[in-house]
């Protein structure tokens, strides 16, 4: 019963949502650190180990069946993974440093709109499913993200703000792309969700330590040690890790798997970053007091219109 539910569309739909909801605590927190005097890559180093610590507890314990997949699909699907992470880290940091600038609602909105991305690469080198609603959704995702760039700034460095926002959506797309390409094949599907959440949080640490040599590489990384002992560090760190393993492991990419097998894998991330859009934009009105304009109301419901297309 319970591996019949795990199996069907309605859990991977589901599953989608849930996890782009819980998603918004990311764009929160990239916000907020930088207000409390908290490095925001200081939180994702730190916080990059803790999935890597519990993923190799884990996986230690376990053996991988090369019945099932070969050991280059494990190397080449490993691969994706860590890339993906490497590239989240800079989308997040690109994010950080434009919410410091811009309004957070819009911000988040315009790089999470890289969502369509994946959907076209799936239909143009994967044959993922197309309809004539499919194709109306996607152009209610791109009309959504041309509004969201046309929204006016309500913070100062307007043009700053911008840059750094398109800048994270480039990083984002091709983020979203390379680890939505594995779910078209079937034997990287079977590799476990464990392994696949450590080689993104391998792939954020090394980022980490990359920019922290190139930030300090004529001094020492007194942010990183100043970091062990900050208590606010170790808050944001928490809230992140704790979220991101429970719905990792049980909800995204078993989600994924479920979409990828009945040929949607293209529909995972605008499932995923529609409903966190959505929820993010709520938030940022009702919690950071930030006014929704009419064109960014505008923008959200063909976003939303675009999304419910796409499913159909």
């Amino acid at each position: 019963m319970l591996e019949t539910i795990i199996n069907s569309l309605a859990f991977g739909l589901i599953a989608m949502v849930l996890v782009g909801g819980s998603w918004t605590l990311v764009g929160l927190v990239m916000g907020d650190a930088p207000k409390k005097g908290v490095d925001s890559s200081v939180v994702q180093f730190f916080g990059g180990f803790i999935p890597i610590i519990v993923g190799l507890i884990i996986l230690s314990c376990q053996k991988y069946d090369f019945g099932l997949f070969s050991f280059k699909t494990l190397l080449l699907t490993s691969a994706c993974y860590l890339l993906g992470g490497f590239a989240n880290f800079f989308m997040l940091e690109n994010m950080s440093k434009a919410m410091q600038r811009g309004p957070n609602g819009i911000i988040w909105s315009i790089i999470q709109s890289a969502m369509v991305f994946p959907f076209i690469v799936g239909i143009v080198f994967f044959g993922a499913a197309i309809n004539v609603f499919r194709i109306v959704g996607i152009i209610g995702l791109l009309t959504a993200l041309v509004l969201f760039g046309m929204a006016k700034n309500n913070v100062s460095n307007g043009k700053s703000w911008k840059l750094l926002t398109f800048l994270g959506l480039a990083i984002c797309a091709f983020q979203q792309t390379i680890m939505t390409i594995p779910l078209f094949y079937e034997e990287a599907r079977h590799i476990s969700s464990i392994h696949r959440t450590t080689m993104v949080a391998i792939g954020i640490v090394i980022a980490a330590i990359v920019l922290t040599l190139f930030k300090q590489r004529n001094g020492s990384c007194q942010k990183i040690l100043d970091g062990i002992k900050n208590l606010q560090v170790w808050k944001y760190v928490l809230i992140l890790q704790g979220f991101n393993l429970f719905f990792a492991y049980i909800f995204l990419y078993p989600g994924m798997n479920v979409l990828g097998a009945k040929g949607l894998g293209g529909m995972c991330y605008p499932l995923l970053v529609g409903s966190c859009i959505t929820i993010f934009t709520l938030t940022s009105c009702l919690f950071l007091r930030e006014k929704l304009q009419k064109i960014q109301l505008i923008a959200l419901i063909f976003c939303i219109l675009g999304l419910l297309f796409i499913c159909l």
